[in-house]
């Protein structure tokens, strides 16, 4: 009850902030502070961020280096708290315009709400002084970077879900010829389709394939409430939702019908994607619905399962001194479908070839200048100095940042790859898989429009989980988040929902 009070409280401030944001014309404001104040004496910047070691940890490691790089005494902090706790802080330092905050490393999702706030700069500017953006930077990052034509954060950390595998498994040519007997056909390695991938799950669940004594599955997922589990559910239904990009000139829409805000959460796509993730664990998934994320890390280097949809902590962790699959895992996009909804001629529509549409879950995470900060440029410096080609490379191939690759040259320096034990080609395709689903043409932008969590994780969350347990069918369970999300938006303002909405898309 305490957690419901609070998601309303802050839904009534995202109201309120609407309404400040779009009644003062602010929507096109370059922001507070740009230029700033010369440091006269030695600064310390503050960066808000999550607790460590993931995302905040490279702040630590790099803070000293690029203090001693730019001198003068100056110095950066990572300010550390719980990720439940970033939210409200970076909301509470919005309101009474307190300088408490420099930067913000925080979620790119927020970034509707942060810009409605009227709590952080456009960084174009110092963007055009630079030589690597964009030329360096996948068109997904870019879209990701940007609101409302600006662009307003710089993600560190590429999120995005794609497909993990036993390339020893799936390839072991006694297994494929059982396979094919069972259910008449050969298997793709990788699995080419969802209703594929769920054959091969079963057929590898609860059997001992790797011969270490014990019996193994054949999918891991995070499917526990408040464990992250909405966003694992995406992968099952955008292949089923997603018009593809050569059939609608605004491709990537999952969520709303961007000129009403009318909910696709409840049509025939959705409903079937879902319908399908619920079989997934009934007839290859690891047993319960007590799995979080961690866990689809861990049964995956550990070697207990042969197959997870995951964002790409677990090619680092497969290097990990715990890991038993070093160089055994493989990367694809996540598998498709043959056909999916059409949701503006509401029809079921056949294609030639497979239609994969990955979803950037979370986006990643964002680097912010805040409206507040007395010196702007100091701190552009520092996250201009954490996003060099030399730094990000480091962080990206470390399994304790958290952050995934976003720039081309990425996959060009692979030296910190081999460092930590990576073959150069395993590294390669690991770093080009990613960069394949952050530019796919289908690919799925995760909503940024005030409110988010309230949508996905208060609404949509509960429902979902009914429908993994039983509790509830599809159709039943979504046609009620349909009705909420609607109320939700009504309360929120639905003209400022979908100019919203329209802006995170760089709607047409």
């Amino acid at each position: 009850m305490k957690r419901k009070i609070f998601i309303i409280f802050i839904a009534l401030l995202a109201v309120t902030a609407l309404l400040v944001f779009v009644a003062s014309g602010k929507k096109d404001k370059p922001g507070k502070g740009k230029g700033g104040e010369a440091p006269t004496e030695p600064v310390t910047l503050s960066v808000l961020t999550m607790t460590g070691p993931f995302i905040s940890g490279p702040i630590r490691i790099h803070g000293p280096e690029w203090s001693a790089k730019v001198g003068g005494g100056n110095k950066v902090e990572a300010i550390e708290v719980a990720f439940g706790d970033i939210f409200p802080k970076a909301q509470q330092a919005a309101a009474t315009k307190s300088d408490a905050f420099d930067i913000l490393l925080v979620a790119n999702i927020w970034m509707a709400d942060l810009v409605g706030w009227d709590y952080v700069i456009p960084l174009d500017d110092y963007l055009a002084k630079v030589d690597w953006y964009p030329s360096d930077v996948p068109e997904g990052i870019v879209k990701k970077n940007t609101f409302h034509g600006k662009t307003y954060g710089l993600i560190a950390d590429n999120d995005n879900q794609y497909l993990f595998y036993r390339k020893d498994i799936l390839g072991n040519r006694d297994y494929q010829a059982r396979f094919k007997k069972k259910y008449g056909y050969s298997y793709n390695v990788p699995p080419d389709t969802l209703e594929e991938m769920v054959d091969v799950a079963e057929f590898f669940n609860n059997w001992d394939w790797d011969n270490d004594g014990e019996d193994e599955y054949g999918f891991i997922s995070s499917v526990k409430r408040g464990n992250q589990a909405y966003w694992y559910s995406f992968s099952w239904v955008s292949p089923f939702s997603v018009i593809p990009s050569d059939k609608i000139d605004n491709p990537g829409i999952l969520f709303f019908n961007p000129e009403n805000m009318d909910p696709l959460v409840n049509n025939p796509g959705w409903v079937k994607g879902l319908s399908l993730y619920k079989e997934m664990l009934d007839r290859g998934g690891a047993p319960g619905l007590d799995w979080v994320r961690g866990d689809v890390i861990n049964e995956i280097v550990l070697g207990h399962a042969v197959m997870s949809i995951d964002w790409g902590d677990t090619g680092p962790n497969s290097h990990s001194d715990v890991s038993i699959v070093e160089g055994k895992i493989g990367y694809a996009l996540p598998p498709g479908s043959r056909e999916y909804w059409d949701w503006r001629s509401n029809k079921w529509v056949k294609t030639d070839k497979t239609n994969k549409a990955p979803v950037h879950a979370f986006n990643g995470w964002s680097w912010y200048i805040t409206s507040t900060t007395k010196y702007p440029d100091l701190a552009w410096s520092f996250i201009d100095f954490m996003l060099s080609s030399e730094i990000s490379s480091i962080d990206v191939a470390s399994p304790d940042s958290g952050f995934q690759p976003w720039r081309i040259s990425h996959s060009e320096n692979l030296q910190p790859w081999i460092d930590r034990g990576w073959d150069k080609q395993e590294a390669k395709d690991y770093i080009q898989n990613t960069l394949d689903v952050t530019d796919h043409p289908n690919s799925v932008i995760d909503a940024r429009i005030p409110g988010v969590s309230n949508y996905f994780e208060a609404i949509y969350e509960p429902y979902l989980i009914s429908i993994l347990s039983g509790e509830k069918t599809a159709q039943e369970a979504l046609d009620q988040v349909a009705k909420e999300w609607d109320a939700l938006t009504d309360r929120l303002g639905r003209e400022n929902q979908i100019d919203f909405y329209q802006w995170h898309l760089n709607y047409r």
